[in-house]
């Protein structure tokens, strides 16, 4: 009996030893794993962090030049001087607002800042031309760069005093801290608020392409879900990504809450992707492309994007924009409904000319204003809407649009597309009451900004 007692006691202790053992084996290899993984994870966020801290250096870099440049075009009194900063002025800004739009910025949170930047490229750039063509700077243009030069000198004050604090925190970690609407980075952001500068409402990407007037979000009722289901979402999207090349990043909450990913395409290009908590709907989506050839035309590349846009489920999109810039075409598309064109709900889209690949897209202005509208019957029509135009003025079109204005008012106009004196001028004159709504006027580069 003892013999057995003993046997038995022999078997349980080496039973306890084999488990003991079974189970060291085992926390050995779960902390290997989660070690890799987090070293994976951590990985992903230095290399996040680097290129945000790149484009932050960057964009310090491009408004400190574009505040020397305007000063030195004040300062001087020879046109081919002065048109030389005005370009490199206009490029230093687009850059900047490169720069900002690769930052991880809460969306709308500083909307503002970012227009005033695109609107100074934009005006450089028209006066540059105009120094082309062997005109003068006007007294009003004069008049106009010492405001922007006032106002960009207080910007870039603000980017400075900004960067002092940057260093010594982590833009990855401050974006994922949220205080309200915004991440704390977005905060910091806003104290980079241009003063208020009176100049001409220019075109620069598109008629209403910052129409995100209506704060509130009119478009998320949808159910949230996990990362998982995300991530499944972003699978189905990018089918041609090998699973393995998907990693989750983190989320962002900001005015939409977001799951995040960096995603690597077989030939190592990387893209970055947002996809909405509340129904997995793709918000945003960016890429560096090096491609130079152009390959495809702006018809196939506008085909491309509407098709895009119809695999997410977006249907009756119209291109009402397109600028081509190096070998990537820019696109704006809207819905249209009753052969009417709702410029609140843009979705824009970026297709690489090289590959004809979609490279960028990014839908906020569609899923904060986009919702099934009641949409009222023209009162006047649209040779009523063109006699309202001065005599002066070509026409070369005219449509029905639902035009996003002030006070989140979203008013049915005529959109008359005229020119006068070899510009092109967008006309809004309201349907109904046939009175006069807005004028923008287009300015047009080298890189096209045209009209489809």
């Amino acid at each position: 009996m003892e013999n057995y007692d003993e046997a038995k006691k022999k078997r349980v202790s080496g039973g306890l030893i084999v488990a003991i053992t079974i189970l060291s084996i085992l926390l050995v290899a779960f902390i290997v794993l989660y070690s890799l993984s987090m070293s994976r994870q951590n990985q992903l966020k230095v290399d996040l962090e680097n290129i945000y801290q790149r484009n932050f250096n960057e964009l310090v870099d491009n408004v400190n030049n574009s505040d020397i440049k305007l000063s030195k075009v004040l300062a001087s009194d020879y046109n081919s001087y002065a048109k030389k900063m005005l370009n490199e002025i206009s490029k230093n800004t687009a850059e900047a607002s490169t720069n900002l739009s690769a930052l991880p910025v809460s969306i709308n949170g500083i909307d503002d800042t970012i227009k005033f930047i695109n609107q100074v490229s934009g005006y450089t750039q028209s006066l540059a031309e105009k120094l082309e063509e062997g005109e003068e700077l006007s007294q009003t243009d004069i008049d106009t760069l010492q405001k922007l030069k006032g106002a960009f000198t207080e910007l870039k004050n603000n980017v400075n005093e900004l960067s002092k604090n940057i260093y010594s925190g982590n833009i990855y970690d401050e974006s994922n801290k949220l205080e309200g609407d915004y991440n704390k980075f977005t905060i910091s952001l806003q104290s980079v608020k241009s003063g208020d500068v009176d100049y001409p409402t220019m075109i620069y990407d598109g008629p209403f392409s910052d129409s995100t007037v209506n704060k509130k979000i009119k478009n998320m009722n949808f159910a949230k879900v996990s990362v998982n289901v995300a991530e499944d979402k972003i699978k189905d999207i990018f089918k041609n990504i090998p699973n393995k090349n998907v990693d989750y990043l983190g989320e962002t909450n900001g005015k939409f809450e977001t799951y995040d990913y960096k995603l690597t395409t077989n030939e190592n290009n990387v893209i970055y992707v947002q996809v909405t908590k509340n129904g997995a709907k793709l918000l945003t989506m960016s890429c560096n492309d090096t491609n130079s050839n152009q390959n495809y035309t702006l018809k196939e590349a506008v085909a491309t994007a509407i098709n895009f846009t119809k695999s997410l489920g977006i249907e009756n999109m119209q291109c009402v924009w397109s600028d081509i810039v190096s070998s990537d075409a820019y696109l704006n598309l809207a819905p249209v409904k009753d052969n009417i064109i709702l410029y609140p709900d843009l979705i824009k889209v970026k297709v690489d000319l090289a590959t004809g690949m979609v490279i960028g897209y990014e839908a906020s202005s569609y899923y904060i204003n986009h919702i099934e509208r009641d949409l009222q019957s023209a009162k006047i029509t649209a040779q009523d809407a063109n006699n309202k135009v001065p005599s002066d003025y070509q026409i070369s079109e005219t449509r029905l649009v639902l035009a996003p204005l002030q006070y989140q008012k979203e008013v049915l106009c005529y959109e008359v597309i005229c020119n006068k004196d070899n510009e092109t001028y967008y006309i809004y004159i309201n349907a109904i009451s046939g009175e006069m709504e807005n004028i923008l006027k287009t300015i047009e580069t080298d890189n096209g900004n045209l009209l489809l």
